[in-house]
């Protein structure tokens, strides 16, 4: 069980989170992910027909081809169905996870933070592709306000901002 208590996001951390957004909407900040990691039970995004479908599909048409068929054209089906597989469908199933990863990080700041703690995500800025930050080890807040503290800046709120960023800094 888990015993953190969600904490009600401070406005400080709510414009980090807006400017995560507007680098994901932007392009400015690819996701990169690792699959095994994050399509499994437990995390937000898995969907288990991804990984069920396409491996029983081809099996269990290739065994009817072998009862009803000859055995060769069950077997070279089942390896037809496979190379597809990995040649096309899992680039497919690959792009499915991380539009679905995306979109579930970019639909709540708890939804994001939830996501984060569960790890396999990689945030990469794309002008300059060796910084990046790890789920769920790295701060994924210090690495927007060092990359894009820019889009953190609200013109209706920019002295709200300060003041908040002040507190943050002498709290921290």
């Amino acid at each position: 069980m888990n015993n953190k208590k969600t904490k009600k996001p401070n406005k400080a951390e709510l414009l980090i989170y807006k400017a995560l957004n507007k680098a994901l909407e932007e392009d400015k900040l690819r996701l990169y992910l690792d699959y095994g990691k994050i399509n499994r039970p437990g995390s937000p995004v898995y969907d288990p027909w991804e990984k069920l479908l396409p491996v029983l599909t081809p099996v269990l048409i290739g065994m009817l081809l072998i009862i009803f068929d000859y055995i060769i054209s069950g077997l070279l089906f089942i390896t037809a169905a496979i190379l597809i597989y990995m040649n096309y469908f899992k680039k497919k199933i690959y792009h499915r996870i991380i539009e679905r990863t995306k979109k579930y990080i970019t639909q709540s700041y708890d939804c994001c933070q939830n996501l984060w703690n569960f790890g396999g995500i990689v945030l990469v800025n794309t002008k300059n592709k060796k910084s990046g930050c790890i789920s769920p080890n790295g701060d994924w807040k210090e690495f927007i306000v060092q990359n894009f503290a820019d889009y953190m800046i609200d013109s209706q709120k920019d002295e709200t901002v300060k003041n908040d960023e002040t507190e943050t800094k002498l709290s921290a």
